[in-house]
């Protein structure tokens, strides 16, 4: 099965519809790994969240990506060590990466990560020391090196460094340099997410694939990689929530505590900018399916009181994210800066209190 084939009856590419399930509980996860959640989210702010930071922290920006490319290349390999076929570092041995990474490629463009293409490798035969690939329009591209390092060191079980640059303003060329060490057993070890809560969210399905129909309401151009939200013609791609939470999480550990509320801060702008103030006020069933259906989680709660809104949701893939989409929705909808106090519970479900700042 081609994974860019799309469906008869719906035109989602098969490559997500037999991969990827959209649960009544506000969740995404991969149908072979149930325990890997995945969120279908607005990705063209990535970037600039991490130059923002970089802004905001008076470092670097290549300092920054650094870190994000390190920290997802650790959550990439974790994720694919126990999910990536025994037979595909078979295959990288004895006939040279070309074959893997037309797999990966394929992958790419369902996922709305751009196109990929291999650059070669060498040597072309057995272990390589070094594997150039390029991408054309990259959903982030600290995300991708984060992935193409990951899947390397996955596949070879040694160590990678890796190097990026652009071509033009559009294509990048990557280089991954394979060392001679071993990774050890523990250097791929994997925290599964909490377990779920049940939720009622219900979605008119595909009788061909099972997809939600819903999911017509976003374009793949399977040329270019790019998934296009053909209502406000933002794009998006799938995230793992593991993978974006550690990148997070290795930030704060790296450059402070204070990471975490510039993050929000970010985010909340970037919600601002991208978002109308008819989405925001769109009420509470529009918001809870736009929620479940990137796999955001189960919008329990959005009441808005006076000059205060409460926000309560179970299953949140992204806390950091969900607070500063609710802190622009507050905004976009009262007209007046919001700050929030924000939690999780024993359970896991996230609360969230915004007022005027």
């Amino acid at each position: 099965m081609k994974r860019t084939r799309t469906c008869r009856e719906c035109g989602i590419p098969m490559g997500i519809a037999r991969t990827m399930n959209w649960n009544s509980d506000g969740t995404i996860t991969q149908k072979g790994d149930p325990g890997h959640r995945m969120i279908f989210f607005e990705s063209e702010n990535l970037d600039r969240l991490w130059s923002r930071l970089a802004q905001l922290l008076g470092l670097t920006q290549e300092h920054v990506w650094d870190i994000v490319i390190d920290s997802k290349s650790r959550a990439t390999r974790a994720f694919l060590y126990r999910t990536l076929p025994w037979h595909v570092n078979l295959l990288a041995h004895f006939i040279g990466y070309k074959t893997v990474i037309s797999t990966i490629q394929a992958q790419g463009l369902v996922m709305g990560y751009g196109k990929i293409t291999v650059g070669g490798q060498f040597p072309e035969r057995g272990r390589p020391e070094r594997i150039t690939v390029f991408v054309e329009d990259p959903y982030s591209l600290p995300f991708f090196c984060g992935d193409f390092k990951g899947s390397a060191e996955v596949t070879e079980r040694r160590p990678a460094e890796i190097t990026y640059q652009a071509l033009d303003h559009i294509r990048h060329q990557i280089d991954v340099t394979v060392s001679k060490e071993r990774l050890e057993e523990k250097e791929f070890a994997w925290v599964d997410e909490r377990p779920s809560k049940p939720g009622d969210i219900r979605y008119d399905r595909c009788p061909a694939c099972g997809s939600p129909r819903e999911l017509k309401q976003f374009r793949w151009d399977l040329g270019t990689g790019v998934i296009k939200d053909t209502r406000t013609d933002r794009r998006m791609a799938f995230f793992g929530t593991a993978s974006l939470k550690s990148v997070f999480d290795e930030l704060a550990h790296e450059l402070g505590k204070r990471v975490t509320n510039d993050i929000i801060e970010i985010q909340r702008e970037n919600t601002v900018a991208a978002m109308s103030a008819e989405e925001a006020g769109s009420g509470f069933e529009m918001l809870r399916f736009m929620a479940a259906i990137r796999g955001l989680g189960l919008l329990n709660r959005l009441e808005v009181s006076g000059d205060a809104m409460s926000v309560s949701m179970s299953n949140p893939s992204v806390p950091l994210y969900i607070v500063a989409l609710s802190l622009g929705i507050y905004e976009l909808g009262s007209g007046r800066r919001g700050q929030a106090e924000w939690g999780l519970d024993k359970d896991g479900d996230l609360s969230i209190e915004i007022k005027p700042a």
